[in-house]
């Protein structure tokens, strides 16, 4: 029966000599020092030394918090940092179950009634320029316009009640204003005259 010659010991070369028995001899072979976290390991003097080289542990995820276990290798935890999502509509983006997770959209509003508003994930806010009908703050235009993201003042207001016994105006913050004539008995007709705003028939102006 050939004698086995095997020392469970993968830093040497087991044979077996006619004169001596089992001889086993140092190699420089590959080998695991049993750390995980290092590379590189090879055999020296019968013996496995660690790799001078430490495993780098990065999955690239800033969601996760990279550590090196000697037993198992690399581990990857999953943590709750600030972090961004990659879309510009929405905040507080936060990591959760080692995804980035946006938690607020984004409410795009310049309170403009001449903009569109919009938003775009690339981007964020988006106000765009309309053509939509408007109010210029003037009571004596009408027919306001958009116009390059401002609004545009229309047509003058026209004011006129028909009543030749007033005088027509027009107020920015009111609009029209029909005042009574500053003095009553101003003829408006034949024998018909102004009396408090009003033109009455059948009677006798005295100026």
């Amino acid at each position: 029966i050939a004698v086995v010659c095997n020392d469970n010991n993968p830093c040497t070369n087991d044979s077996c000599s006619a004169k001596t028995g089992c001889v086993y001899t140092p190699n420089t072979a590959p080998c695991s020092d049993g750390n995980a976290c290092t590379t590189g390991d090879v055999c020296a003097s019968g013996k496995c030394q660690a790799g001078t080289t430490a495993v780098v542990c990065n999955d690239n995820n800033v969601c996760t918090s990279d550590t090196c276990s000697t037993k198992t290798g690399c581990v990857y935890t999953n943590n709750t940092l600030s972090c961004s999502d990659g879309n510009a509509c929405t905040s507080g983006d936060k990591c959760s179950s080692g995804k980035c997770v946006g938690t607020l959209y984004v409410l795009c509003n310049d309170g403009n009634p001449c903009t569109d508003d919009s938003c775009s994930t690339k981007y964020g806010c988006q106000y765009l320029a309309n053509t939509a009908s408007c109010s210029d703050g003037n009571a004596c235009t009408t027919g306001d316009y958009c116009s390059g993201g401002s609004c545009k003042a229309g047509a003058a207001v026209k004011c006129n009640d028909g009543n030749k016994c007033t005088y027509d105006t027009c107020n920015t913050k009111l609009g029209c204003v029909y005042n009574a004539a500053a003095m009553d008995d101003v003829p408006c007709g034949t024998f018909a005259c102004c009396s408090s705003g009003k033109c009455l028939s059948g009677k006798l102006c005295l100026l």
